[in-house]
């Protein structure tokens, strides 16, 4: 099929495996390719495929292909073309971009077709050529060579013939740190400040293009043209307890963020910085702890736990950026597919209540930072090299973390050894002089947060553009700037952004990748996963789909079951352009097969639910069904958002109302489900009576749909263990802004005083359609050093009749510690598949982080833990010992002398 190509053609396909995959990616995966009709036309003819050019394209009337093929050829400027049979019509077209499957369209090349720019390069609209800043110099499908700005070379494969290169921060045989002097050297001050912002411009003098570094892609690729994966929200990640599908969850955002990244430079220019989420700079993780479940932003993050969080975050970074752990650099040695942000660094989990983030100040002691706030940002920085972080809006002790010299430098460069860069969150950096008034000038605000460690401002530029003042004033220095300037762009060389484009191996993507089979699989799996059972009396779930044959048999109630953009969670914008996946009503009445059988009413008149006006209705198709199921809980985007914090953990409104409605109205013995969607946890109250069964799904993702009908229909056994502590009421919390978690009657299931009586459904609780037993747990050593990591072995029997995963988790207690410690830690955990009848055998580690002590120490951005001599208390099993009777209990003795933690890493 490829014999109509030009010889050059060919040529350039022989080069490499790349250039062959993204020409095929770029036809779509078309269902026909044959030549045209030489002696009517001379062009290379793809049926069924419409390019999709608005921009500078022309029409004319056509009652054929080879019509419209010979007006192109006559047409100045006309390259490509595409001939509508629907409406007898030729569109014409300076280039063949953007090719979509199209039953009634035939589009052509007139000679060599254009293949996609590759790497950082962006196809010229007009002329052709790829470049990474000027056009007009170059013939059509050449590369402008970034060196000289002057020289066309023929193909990417011809980059390396490209003069004046070697020696300098484009020559990739040089080390990244010579690269990085050269770029220094040979730039001035103003090119330097003015790169350290989101919206990076171009330095064409030295061949490197404009760059908006601002990617909002926290659990998918959002706010582009583009229809991305979007994977379950933070809170739905979290709660499946599984690394390996987190992992695999980054490698879905980090595949389909190189590869639209690089769609979109050959597609359109994007260089403007007008496209968050065109970029291979994610910010992402949110690695706070939720520590108060009114938090708007509880829905964004995997749990509540330190070591939880930790274990996550690693799997998800290096998933996204595809690097070992410990490594900078992916699978080649030399480069990352994106790169993967920390944030919000730190002591950060309020909104607004009791005041607003921006000028809120976290009182902060050094058990505060080391037991809770910095174990996961350490992993994700030390373990997972994340290429940046974020500081966050709050202050800590009175200094703005953006210009908190303790936390960007004296931890972040000199105690964790990290190279990458810190960007302040939007405006946070202005917001050292605008909110926080911390210093009287904006001026000093540049100059304190240059000074601190920070190297880029998010949002504006209020703040760098003080900074060629505060130099002049002696405020700062040169040498600063130079610093940041050599940290943002070693991420950029890590990237592979000054590279040859042939050399990357991730510029061979591009946007087939995004919701391919693999990735929505992924994301169906991650939703699956994160189903977390939470009651079942009377085996109310699963359901059986054949028994609900007649009309109205199954009554669905709540406006949550219809509303698929619900699904999707906050940070997925892609929703809002009709990637919404599917309701839980339509894939309920999917999985059933048959519409009659579903009967639904709203019940509320919106999730707010303020009174029970639609009761009514909701009670008449429950009279009629043989189960209900009712969706409750909240929304992403009013009732708990970035901004806004939760006044109370109640249901919201009358939906509690509703449950205890069709329950009185159905009697005692129809099966009532309630199917929750929410970020932050909920008290239930009488929810948990009326309701046979709870089932959490979180924010599922565009998967989340058919996710929730299969766990309710029993295709699969939920296995979601909870990663949030669920309490009774709002008033057993704390004050909002209270960072000491062991303060007043506690929070999080670490330090809350009186558990039993204070929490409904604990961290690491969730249910399953099996059972499980534990049995034979050994140590691989009772007695140890201070510094030794313990082995603990485990069979687990599911003793049902459902094959299932099930979560293992070990804790650890101290009671004899020399200083205050948590009650109670998770030290590790594993999630595996256990056949009915059959026994796995689970060995975990006991490593020193897990059981460490912090000495209380004036200077908290000095790490003080250490690990000491004496009794670890050690349960394995299904849950925190508190709440587990089958859990096995053992007791490990470390021996010798107190070491510092980091001597035992």
């Amino acid at each position: 099929p490829f014999l109509s190509f030009t010889s050059h053609h060919l040529q350039f396909i022989l080069i490499g495996k790349m250039v062959s995959t993204a020409l095929l990616a770029l036809s779509g995966l078309l269902a026909h390719l044959t030549s045209g009709d030489a002696a009517t036309c001379s062009a290379h003819i793809e049926e069924k495929t419409d390019f999709l050019n608005e921009d500078g394209q022309t029409s004319a009337p056509a009652d054929s292909v080879d019509e419209c093929c010979s007006l192109c050829q006559n047409q100045a400027g006309c390259m490509a073309f595409t001939w509508r049979s629907d409406q007898k019509t030729c569109w014409m077209k300076s280039d063949a971009s953007n090719p979509q499957p199209n039953e009634n369209a035939t589009s052509g090349y007139l000679g060599k077709p254009l293949l996609p720019c590759l790497g950082e390069f962006t196809m010229c609209p007009a002329s052709g050529e790829c470049s990474m800043g000027l056009c007009g110099s170059c013939s059509r499908g050449q590369y402008l060579c970034p060196s000289d700005q002057t020289t066309c070379v023929d193909s990417a494969a011809d980059y390396v013939k490209c003069p004046k290169i070697k020696g300098t921060h484009l020559d990739w045989t040089l080390s990244e740190e010579v690269r990085l002097d050269y770029l220094i050297k040979h730039t001035n001050i103003s090119d330097q400040i003015a790169q350290l912002t989101n919206k990076a411009p171009a330095i064409p003098s030295m061949g490197i293009p404009s760059y908006n570094w601002l990617n909002d892609d926290q659990h998918g690729v959002g706010r582009t043209s583009a229809k991305a994966t979007v994977l379950p929200n933070g809170c739905g990640m979290g709660a499946t307890w599984d690394k390996e599908a987190i992992r695999d969850a980054g490698r879905v955002v980090g595949v389909e963020a190189r590869g639209l990244h690089d769609f979109f430079l050959h597609s359109e220019d994007n260089r403007g910085g007008s496209c968050n989420g065109c970029g291979i700079t994610a910010y992402a993780p949110n690695l706070n702890l939720v520590k108060d479940p009114r938090w708007g932003r509880a829905q964004e993050v995997f749990g509540e736990d330190p070591y939880h969080m930790s274990q996550l975050v690693i799997k998800y970074v290096t998933g996204a950026q595809d690097n070992a752990p410990r490594s900078t650099v992916g699978p080649d040695g030399k480069h990352l597919q994106i790169g993967m942000c920390c944030k919000h660094y730190a002591a950060y989990d309020l909104e607004s209540n009791p005041t607003s983030r921006v000028d809120f100040n976290a009182n902060v002691s050094s058990r505060d930072m080391w037991y809770t706030y910095m174990p996961a940002f350490q992993a994700c920085i030390q373990v997972a090299q994340a290429t940046h972080v974020m500081c966050s809006y709050n202050s800590v002790n009175g200094v703005p973390t953006c210009g908190n010299k303790g936390l960007l430098t004296e931890i972040l460069r000199d105690q964790w050894n990290w190279d990458g860069f810190v960007v302040s969150d939007y405006d946070a950096w202005a917001n050292i002089y605008g909110t926080h008034k911390y210093v009287p000038t904006m001026e000093d605000a540049a100059a304190e947060g240059l000074n601190a460690g920070l190297d880029q401002e998010g949002g504006g530029t209020k703040a760098i553009s003080e900074l060629a003042d505060a130099i002049k004033d002696a405020k700062t220095t040169t040498a600063a700037v130079n610093e940041a300037f050599r940290r943002l762009f070693r991420i950029r060389i890590r990237l592979g952004m000054l590279d040859p484009p042939m050399l990357n191996p991730y510029n061979k993507l591009n946007q087939s990748v995004a919701q391919s089979p693999e990735n929505l699989a992924a994301a169906y799996n991650a939703a699956v996963k994160g189903m977390t059972l939470l009651q079942n009396n009377r085996n109310a779930l699963p359901l059986s789909a054949e028994t609900f044959t007649s009309a109205g048999a199954l009554a669905v109630v709540g406006p949550q079951a219809t509303m698929a953009g619900l699904l999707m969670g906050n940070y997925a914008e892609s929703a809002s352009r009709g990637n919404w996946g599917t309701s839980i009503l339509d894939a309920i009445t999917a999985r059933i097969g048959s519409n009659a059988s579903v009967a639904y009413a709203s019940g509320c008149k919106d999730i707010p639910c303020a009174d029970n006006s639609e009761f009514a209705d909701a009670i008449r198709v429950a009279k009629n069904a043989d189960a209900v199921i009712v969706t409750l809980g909240l929304d992403f985007n009013t009732l708990e958002r970035e901004g806004h914090d939760r006044s109370d953990i109640e249901l919201p409104g009358q939906q509690a109302a509703l449950v205890a409605a069709i329950r009185s109205a159905v009697g005692p013995h129809t099966p009532v489900i309630a199917l929750l969607v929410h970020g932050g946890t909920l008290a239930l109250h009488s929810v948990a009576t009326d309701a046979d069964a709870i089932l959490s799904a979180w924010y599922p993702g565009l998967m989340g749909g058919k996710a929730v009908a299969a766990t309710l229909f029993g295709d699969t056994s939920p296995a979601g263990r909870t990663a949030v502590t669920w309490y009774t009421n709002t008033s057993v919390l704390p004050p909002p802004g209270v960072m000491d978690e062991s303060a007043q009657q506690g929070v999080t299931y670490r330090y809350i005083k009186d558990y039993m009586n204070n929490v409904v459904y604990p961290f690491g609780f969730g249910l399953s359609y099996t059972t499980f037993a534990y049995s034979k747990a050994t140590l691989s050593a009772t007695t140890a050093g201070v510094c030794d990591t313990v082995n603990v072995s485990v069979d687990v029997t599911n003793t049902g009749k459902v094959d299932s995963d099930e979560v293992v988790q070990v804790y650890v207690q101290q009671p004899h510690a020399s200083v205050p410690v948590p009650r109670v830690r998770l030290a590790a955990f594993e999630r595996v598949h256990v056949r009915a009848g059959e026994t796995v055998t689970v060995v975990l580690a006991i490593t020193p982080d897990t059981h460490t002590i912090v000495t209380q120490n004036a200077d908290v951005y000095k790490d003080t833990r250490s690990v000491e001599a004496g009794q670890v208390l050690v349960s394995v099993g299904g849950g925190q010992p508190d709440y587990d009777s089958n859990a096995q209990r053992l007791s490990l003795t470390f021996t010798g002398a107190a070491s510092p933690l980091a001597r035992c890493q």
